[in-house]
C-alpha cells in the first residue's frame, strides 16, 4: 500500500458504491480493499480493473450500470492548479466521464509532482472520434493549429481515438468546446470541472487539495 492509496482508503465507508478507474495507485487502491474485506458495491470503468478486481475476489460492475456513486476514484495524465486535467493515454475517457457525473465525488489519485501550474503539452488531448468523420475533423484540427495522429487502435465502442497536440494548452477550454461541437466527436480527455480533489504527496505526506484550494 502507497500513502496515497492509505489516505484514499480512509475515505471509503462500508456499504457505500465506489467507482475505480485507473493507474498504478488505483491498482493498490484496489489490492487494499480486497485485503481490508470491505462490503462495498464496486464499479469501474476500466476492463483491466474489472479483471483486476475478479482475480482478487472483487465483483467490479462496469461504470455505466451505476446510477449514483458515493466516490470514484482515477488516474491522470496531467493536472493543473484549477484541477483541469487530462486523462487520455487510456483511450476510456467517455466511461471515465460517466462515472464521473454520478459520483458524488470524483477524485484523482496523483503521483507526487503531476499537478503543476498549467496542464503538461507533451500530453495529448485524446478525441473519441466516429469513424466517417475522421477526415473532416483532421481538416479542421489542422485549421485550429494543431498537430493530429489516429491511434490503431480503436476505442471500446469501435470509434477511432484521435491524439492532438499543441504547443502550449492554454487556451485548451475554449479549443476543446469547438472540438465538442464538430460533427461525430463523441468525447474529449479533458476533464474540466469534473474533478471535486485530488489525493497526492507533499513533503512526504498524502494530502488530499479540493477544488479551489490553495495547491501549496
Amino acid at each position: 500500500m502507497t500513502l496515497i492509496s492509505d489516505f484514499a482508503l480512509k475515505k471509503i465507508q462500508p456499504g457505500q458504491k465506489v467507482s475505480l478507474g485507473g493507474g498504478s495507485n488505483v491498482a493498490d487502491l484496489i489490492k487494499a480493499i480486497a485485503k481490508a474485506k470491505l462490503a462495498l458495491d464496486l464499479y469501474s470503468p476500466a476492463p483491466a480493473t474489472r479483471q483486476l478486481g475478479s482475480s482478487l475476489g472483487l465483483a467490479i460492475k462496469p461504470a455505466e450500470e451505476a446510477d449514483q456513486l458515493d466516490l470514484a476514484f482515477d488516474g491522470a495524465d496531467s493536472v493543473d492548479f484549477s484541477l483541469k486535467a487530462l486523462k487520455s493515454k487510456g483511450g476510456i475517457h467517455l466511461f471515465e466521464k460517466v462515472a464521473a457525473q454520478v459520483a458524488d465525488e470524483y477524485i484523482l489519485l496523483l503521483p507526487e509532482g503531476r499537478m503543476r501550474e498549467k496542464l503538461d503539452p507533451d500530453i495529448q488531448l485524446c478525441l473519441e472520434v466516429a469513424a466517417p468523420a475522421v477526415k473532416s475533423l483532421l481538416l479542421f484540427t489542422k485549421k485550429l493549429g494543431l498537430k493530429a495522429s489516429v491511434r490503431e487502435d480503436e476505442s471500446i465502442l469501435g470509434n477511432k481515438l484521435v491524439d492532438l497536440y499543441a504547443e502550449n494548452w492554454d487556451k485548451i477550454e475554449e479549443v476543446n468546446q469547438k472540438l465538442l461541437a464538430f460533427n461525430g466527436v463523441v468525447a474529449s480527455s479533458l476533464f474540466a470541472e469534473e474533478v471535486t480533489s485530488i489525493i497526492t504527496v507533499q513533503d512526504g505526506k498524502a494530502v488530499e487539495i479540493s477544488k479551489g484550494e490553495n495547491h501549496d
